[in-house]
């Protein structure tokens, strides 16, 4: 097994590095059709200019003052990785045997934070690289299999998707959710990259944050709504996701259907 080693980066900065091109798809709500907002002292929505990105970041770089008023302020704890860990194990337990049918397994990670029990890039607690032999995300098990068993570019591609489409999550805070959604963004680089040893395309990448921004999304579980939507006039009383087993949009947590989902 692979040591952690130094404080990862903020996955912010890797973005706006590497992917600024995809920030529109990671702040798009889809359920509004505009940007997902910050929904921790204010309800604008967050805007892509070099001033708002530089204000996000993840919980372990927040002073201890911040991080304290978010935990009081909403509940907001993140889980170290030895925990994911032993609650992952016994999730994945029932598909050691059936490691294809764990590729499309759906998974739904509820106030994910920065969705470490989807991938865990870093220990969210201190911000120490996670090797990605040792990463323990349900997602960077799927994505294992994958490396394990998978030669061929396009096809890793193709499998990969598989994975991502199965994998949804939601969060209140949207500096959070930007943050997770970096985070599956540039794990799909990760493996590729540790694959063949070359970053993915661009229209790969384009493709797997068009399924991020739909699978994880702004929701305020207690009252299942937008967050705070006047739950008066019932605007966004459910959010809407993709079924991609039968390419159709769907309302959540109701799951009724809305209409085809047409992939670009």
């Amino acid at each position: 097994m692979s040591a952690m080693s130094d404080t990862v980066k903020n996955p912010i900065d890797e973005l706006r590095a590497d992917y600024a091109g995809l920030i529109d798809f990671l702040l798009l709500d889809r359920t509004t059709d505009r940007n997902i907002i910050w929904a921790t002292a204010e309800q604008s929505q967050i805007p892509i200019d070099k001033k708002s990105l530089y204000m996000i970041e993840p919980r372990f770089i927040k002073s201890k003052e911040r991080r304290f008023r978010r935990t009081k302020a909403r509940a907001e704890v993140f889980t170290p990785p030895d925990v994911c860990r032993l609650q992952n194990d016994l999730i994945v337990e029932p598909w050691i045997e059936r490691p294809d049918d764990f590729i499309d397994a759906t998974f739904l990670e509820i106030a994910c934070g920065e969705a470490p029990y989807l991938v865990s890039r870093y220990n969210v607690v201190d911000g120490s690289t996670i090797a990605i032999d040792d990463r323990i995300g349900l997602l960077d098990r799927k994505l294992r299999i994958i490396n394990q068993s998978v030669d061929d570019p396009m096809k890793w591609f193709s499998d990969a998707r598989r994975a991502y489409q199965s994998i949804y999550g939601y969060e209140f805070q949207g500096d959070n959710l930007l943050i997770a959604r970096a985070n599956l963004l540039l794990t799909a680089r990760d493996y590729f990259n540790a694959k063949f040893e070359t970053d993915p395309p661009f229209d790969i990448m384009k493709t797997f944050a068009e399924i991020i921004s739909w699978n994880l999304w702004q929701f305020d579980g207690i009252n299942e709504t937008l967050p705070f939507d006047d739950n008066a006039i019932g605007l966004f009383n459910d959010c809407r996701i993709v079924d991609w087993q039968h390419s159709m949009i769907i309302k959540f947590p109701s799951m009724e259907p809305v209409k085809q989902y047409d992939e670009p």
